[in-house]
């Protein structure tokens, strides 16, 4: 089934009128209708719950790629390693210098000033280079005093503060932005400035937690999928052997949670299906996709596309008798 990127969200009224005119002019059962939109649905919430992979498309190998990459970002927003290619070596010795202006002399401050590398205090703002390039060591010293005044000093005996254990910091942040660092669907750092990083020594340290943190990818999604493998199957499945379950990527199936719901009423002349995922909001992430009037949307207008060409198909067939 092709899937378009522009589609007008339906309600849930509206979806299901749809379904009722598609079974009486197709002589469907609404049974039938009901269970092979449900399966559809279930892969079109997959497909459009994040992380997305490209062309929107969340079914797509990118797009668990696009999860862990998202991951990557967000610790890194928090950590720079000392070793690595970001602001950790002049994070390094603006630690270093703040610290020696609250505990040191100017005799201290201007050995780290001589000892780093120019290449990296060339990258610190102007001021700081300003400071480093002062030849009066007595006012290069008061002026940096007041400049790290409000640093974040993480100290130890060497004078700068390393991270062992990257989980808990992350985590507190995750739960301070519920989740997400973002702010009205747009990336925002959890910190002030970089300067409010915290140091690893190594950036394999980064790696390895981000690496620790990938199998996450796809939990949202999952809950769908459980769904879908629980749902009955229609009676008539259009010739398909596993009508909406094939075409699932790993990185969804892995996961073995329950947050997936079925709820079936069947009597004689009653049909009721409630389908649901207890985590796919998780963070609002669904919410702010809008996946769940997206889906009765693209349901909504596949299902006036098909009776459409079935209607079609019937007049071509009756026109030539």
């Amino acid at each position: 089934m092709r899937v378009e990127t522009k589609i007008e969200p339906k309600s849930l009224a509206e979806f299901e009128q749809a379904m009722m005119e598609y079974a009486f002019a197709c002589r469907e059962t609404i049974k039938d209708v009901g269970l092979k939109n449900a399966a559809l649905m279930c892969r079109e919430s997959m497909m459009l719950t994040p992380p997305m992979g490209s062309k929107g498309n969340g079914l797509k190998q990118q797009a668990q790629k696009a999860g862990e990459n998202t991951i990557n970002r967000d610790v890194r927003k928090i950590y720079t390693a000392v070793n690595g290619k970001g602001s950790g070596p002049l994070l390094l010795v603006t630690q270093q210098l703040a610290y020696s202006t609250r505990y040191g002399s100017p005799s201290d401050f201007r050995s780290l000033l001589d000892g780093a590398k120019m290449s990296v205090l060339k990258k610190g703002t102007k001021i700081l280079r300003a400071i480093a390039n002062d030849y009066d060591d007595e006012r290069a010293f008061r002026k940096a005093k007041n400049y790290f005044a409000r640093s974040i000093a993480r100290s130890t005996q060497f004078g700068v503060g390393y991270v062992q254990d990257l989980r808990p910091i992350h985590e507190a942040h995750l739960k301070r932005f519920n989740g997400r660092f973002l702010v009205g669907g747009r990336s925002k750092s959890p910190l002030r400035n970089w300067r409010d990083k915290q140091l690893v020594q190594d950036d394999e340290a980064i790696k390895e937690y981000v690496a620790s943190r990938a199998p996450s990818v796809g939990k949202l999604k999952s809950g769908w999928y459980k769904v879908l493998m629980g749902l009955p199957k229609p009676s008539s499945r259009e010739n398909k052997a596993n009508f909406g379950t094939s075409g699932i990527p790993n990185y969804i199936k892995r996961h073995a949670g329950q947050a997936g719901y079925i709820q079936l009423l069947e009597a004689k002349d009653v049909f009721s299906l409630v389908i649901g995922n207890g985590i796919a909001d998780m963070n609002k992430v669904s919410t702010e996709a809008d996946v769940k009037s997206t889906v009765l949307g693209l349901r909504y207008k596949q299902l006036r596309l098909d009776l459409e060409q079935r209607l079609k198909k019937a007049a071509d067939k009756a026109s030539k008798r």
